[in-house]
């Protein structure tokens, strides 16, 4: 998150599985916990072509990233974007906006353009081919990395994620951990994701952290 705050201040195979990726219509709700308190929950909605959410951290500034992102046959994500706002709904004010950035993927390269009270900024990053968008704790963004994983069909499993958050790269690795749970690395933080057999994540935490993230139906 620090390149999207960053410039608005100054914008996953288990190997056992070989099922084909779900196309229908899901949605759902993912609560963040650090110890007993929730400090984000995330609300989705995917489809074959698109996956929508928007997550909400529990911060001083009540910042709110709100994102679109469009799905390629190959889970894939060619095209994301983010609104990211702060503050809360009041019936009198509405939230300030203070970033928006667009995201295109295309081959080894993301360009990023970013709106925010200087103007239109682009910017260039090198990136893996089929990389998949990062933003840091969102639990959907990391299942849409498992499902290029699978799509991909690479042994081990691995996905590029490209961080909304600083612009990094990282090869994150995709491996099995039980009968129904996966373990993704991204550099040095290992994610347990407790999944179902079309990819769904149903819920995870981060060991090393003490993150727990539990998956309520979608509203």
């Amino acid at each position: 998150m620090r390149l999207l705050t960053r410039l608005l201040a100054g914008v996953l195979t288990l190997a056992s599985v070989a099922a084909p990726l779900a196309a229908q219509s899901d949605s759902g709700i993912f609560v963040i916990r650090h110890g007993g308190d929730t400090v984000a929950t995330e609300r989705f909605t995917r489809t074959a072509t698109k996956l929508t959410g928007t997550l909400a951290l529990r911060n001083a500034k009540q910042t709110s990233q709100a994102y679109e992102a469009v799905v390629a046959p190959d889970a894939s994500v060619p095209l994301i974007q983010v609104i990211v706002r702060e503050g809360s709904d009041t019936g009198k004010a509405k939230p300030r906006v203070v970033q928006r950035a667009r995201v295109i993927f295309k081959e080894d390269s993301a360009a990023v353009d970013d709106v925010n009270d200087r103007g239109l900024q682009t910017r260039v990053f090198g990136t893996g081919r089929g990389a998949v968008p990062y933003l840091n704790l969102s639990f959907a963004l990391l299942e849409q990395g498992v499902r290029r994983s699978r799509a991909a069909k690479t042994s081990p499993g691995r996905v590029p994620l490209f961080n909304l958050g600083g612009g990094q790269t990282v090869d994150a690795k995709v491996s099995p951990l039980g009968a129904d749970s996966l373990a993704l690395d991204i550099g040095s933080v290992e994610f347990h994701l407790k999944v179902d057999s079309t990819g769904r994540v149903l819920g995870g935490s981060i060991p090393s952290q003490q993150v727990v993230a539990d998956r309520l139906a979608g509203s």
